[in-house]
């Protein structure tokens, strides 16, 4: 009966996994054509972007690998299942780490706009990308060693999935203090700083004209918004295998059920993104229009102008 539960959501998140990864192509698309786009707060929204649909292709494996008897159907599969999904795993560290990096780059950018030691310019931001992939890549790649799959029990054993020994306990502790617990300290401290700043102590508004401090405000809450996206649909996977690997004891059946239903709103975050750039960034949102309307229609209107 479980594998059904968790069937229903995976059916459920297929068309939000289509739509993301529309989004997010839409987005690396949008930065990459457009020359205007081509700064180092944009370079870092579409490796975000870039990141979050690597995730989502691996999101039917993950809902494979969390069902527990669906390997029955096929036992290749299974195996092969319980290897890629830690390519999403990687693909995680690497949204992470990317929005950790947006917000200190933030905070230096609006609150020390004059000390250039950790202010990202463009020609450190593609070192930044790479060093971030390269972190992410060391921080996930133990998972292809820990995760193996028990053709017994038709199930993954090892990190995110089932049977968990000491070293696989201890890597995903470890994996999820650098994915979701040091990022959060980071955030509340930047972006508590950032709201603070802008809001309330008004140091900030001295230094600046209303509309570069409206457009400041702007600019902050989307990254806020976003940030808050990736930890509610993180977030509660995070703490609910935390709360297992430390010795919670729980019944397998139901494991697979919380699992099917914990992943739904991490898929939702992947695809939020996209959305919150199109309403909130006029750039983004004119680089969709240009993308969805007709190229007579664009001929049409450049003539007119």
């Amino acid at each position: 009966m479980a594998d059904w539960f968790v069937l229903g959501f995976a059916i459920a998140s297929f068309p939000l996994c289509i739509f993301g990864l529309i989004g997010n192509t839409m987005v690396i698309r949008i930065v990459h054509k457009t020359r205007e786009m081509h700064t180092t707060t944009n370079y870092l929204l579409a490796n975000l972007a870039v990141s979050d649909a690597i995730t989502i292709f691996t999101i039917p494996m993950m809902y494979f690998v969390s069902g527990g008897d669906f390997g029955k159907f096929s036992s290749n599969l299974g195996k092969f299942s319980c290897k890629f999904v830690v390519v999403g795993a990687i693909a995680t560290v690497s949204s992470t780490s990317t929005l950790t990096v947006i917000a200190v780059e933030r905070y230096h950018a609006i609150l020390k706009p004059f000390s250039s030691n950790l202010r990202l310019n463009e020609n450190s931001i593609k070192k930044a990308i790479v060093l971030i992939w390269i972190i992410s890549i060391v921080v996930g790649f133990p998972g292809f060693f820990l995760s193996v799959y028990n053709d017994e029990k038709t199930s993954c054993d090892g990190p995110w999935g089932s049977e968990l020994n000491l070293a696989r306990k201890i890597y995903f502790i470890t994996y999820l203090i650098f994915i979701i617990y040091i990022p959060i300290v980071v955030f509340l401290f930047c972006y508590g700083s950032l709201i603070n700043g802008l809001y309330f102590s008004n140091d900030i508004c001295a230094e600046s004209t209303n509309e570069d401090t409206s457009e400041k405000k702007k600019l902050l809450m989307t990254f806020i918004l976003a940030t808050s996206g990736f930890l509610l649909g993180y977030g509660p996977i995070a703490v609910f295998h935390t709360t297992i690997y430390l010795g919670k004891k729980i019944d397998r059946s139901l494991i697979e059920k919380l699992n099917g239903v914990l992943f739904f709103p991490f898929v939702i975050s992947l695809c939020l993104n996209p959305v919150l750039y199109a309403f909130r960034s006029s750039s983004f949102k004119e680089g969709f229009k240009r993308i969805f309307q007709p190229c007579s229609s664009q001929t049409v209107e450049h003539n007119a102008n």
